[in-house]
């Protein structure tokens, strides 16, 4: 984070002010697509600020949710449906990178057999996202059993597994939402030869015993995902007409004034909100 900016980056709230012309009311409830161009670049200046070589984030690079306004482009807010409440739409952009990744994959979802490895929001939002585009079979790797209940609310037809007995060399597309040699080690075995492995999780920015000689010599093709394009409209039909699960997936909601105790004692909560 640069120094100074206010945190906050998955963002909803109520519009209060805005220019002549915009296609969103005064009132309107609306979530933010946090992440902005840089201006400066080339796709930037030719008008593709989703195409942006270095891209900043609200919460991040300027002022996020946590201020009492936020100033964002009208494009990047997306109004929520009716029938969604708000500590449920303020997961859209939890949910925007995983299903946008699942798009921009190049790589057909429907009737695939998927692996996604962890058991935080990023794998939860994943999983969904795979049945929401009608994918044939699904298999989690979960590294905490307690949550294995929750995970089973996706879909009945969830198969959740540890990462001793995933199985090798079946998955279509194979996801690892966590970011540690051992997260891509089980995700590579897991992929069968000629698959696809997204890499998403970032829990260590470099990992070490890399298995390289699998990638080589079972002609695996990775590929990392974050800023996805185009990915809102199709993002907020789903979650309208419920074919990505949101319902109970906010454990904690804490007011702004609970904010330093929240963070310095910190507690395992799966989604924490703050509400003011």
């Amino acid at each position: 984070m640069a120094p100074g900016v206010v945190p906050g980056h998955e963002i909803t709230g109520e519009l209060v002010a805005t220019s002549n012309g915009s296609r969103l009311e005064l009132g309107d409830r609306v979530v933010v697509d946090t992440v902005c161009g840089c201006g400066q670049c080339a796709p930037c200046i030719r008008g593709a600020p989703s195409k942006c070589v270095s891209p900043g984030e609200l919460g991040f690079t300027a002022d996020g949710g946590w201020a009492e306004y936020v100033r964002v482009e009208t494009q990047r807010l997306h109004r929520v449906p009716d029938s969604l409440p708000s500590n449920e739409a303020v997961l859209a952009e939890p949910f925007a990178i995983p299903l946008g990744a699942l798009l921009d994959c190049n790589e057909p979802i429907s009737g695939r057999r998927l692996l996604v490895v962890g058991d935080g929001m990023a794998a939860f939002a994943f999983a969904s996202a795979a049945f929401a585009l009608k994918a044939g079979h699904v298999d989690v790797c979960l590294r905490h059993e307690e949550r294995t209940s929750l995970f089973q609310t996706i879909n009945e037809n969830i198969h959740l597994v540890t990462g001793d007995l995933v199985e090798p060399r079946l998955a279509d597309i194979s996801v690892d939402t966590v970011g540690r040699s051992a997260s891509i080690r089980t995700v590579l075995s897991g992929t069968r030869n000629r698959g696809l492995t997204i890499c998403y999780g970032l829990a260590d920015a470099v990992v070490q015993d890399f298995p390289l000689s699998e990638v080589v010599l079972r002609n695996l093709r990775i590929s990392g995902h974050t800023n996805p394009r185009r990915v809102w409209p199709t993002l907020i039909g789903l979650l309208k007409d419920g074919a990505l699960r949101t319902e109970g997936l906010v454990d904690r909601i804490v007011t702004l004034d609970d904010v330093p105790d929240v963070v310095t004692k910190w507690t395992r909560s799966f989604k924490t909100v703050i509400e003011f």
